[in-house]
């Protein structure tokens, strides 16, 4: 596994634009997000990310795997601090969302450094927020799963799983 520097940084950024924008792959399994990912980019100081304070999404440098079949960028950006103090959420209550997305673009591994170019890309962002309200711990209140929004088409997956809490 190695990292990116901040020019792919760039590089990978579009290329999560286009993921939400574009088509991706479907797969046999459930696509999800990483469970493991802490909210609000919890664990990160700002000499950790690729981009700067004043950037509305925050990422830290990707994850770069190289297979058999291609190469995986895999990303954890979150939203900036300054962003989660805009969104209005109502006193008592919380809202957290886990999300990712995948999209494979085929024979497109070497944008990535993978080398040949029958090799596949595959852009593989996951994110993970909680917005609460004014003094409010979501850990004190109860949990209801929202139904999981899903899209699963060739070549693009989103899941989207929000909880709220009340």
């Amino acid at each position: 596994m190695r990292t990116l520097d901040i020019g792919t940084g760039i590089a990978v950024g579009i290329g999560v634009a286009c993921t939400l924008l574009g088509a991706g792959s479907a797969r046999a399994e459930t696509f999800s997000p990483d469970y493991s990912q802490v909210a609000n980019g919890a664990g990160y100081s700002q000499d950790q990310l690729l981009t700067p304070g004043y950037s509305p999404i925050q990422v830290p440098e990707a994850q770069v795997r190289d297979g058999k079949d291609g190469t995986t960028v895999v990303a954890h950006p979150f939203i900036a601090p300054w962003v989660h103090q805009v969104i209005p959420v109502a006193p008592g209550t919380a809202v957290e969302l886990r999300g990712a997305a995948r999209v494979q673009i085929p024979g497109a591994a070497a944008l990535a450094g993978g080398g040949s170019p029958g090799r596949s890309l595959v852009i593989n962002p996951n994110g993970h927020c909680v917005f609460a309200g004014p003094d409010t711990d979501p850990a004190t209140l109860d949990a209801t799963a929202l139904a999981p929004i899903r899209v699963d088409v060739p070549f693009f997956d989103l899941v989207i799983e929000p909880t709220l809490y009340r």
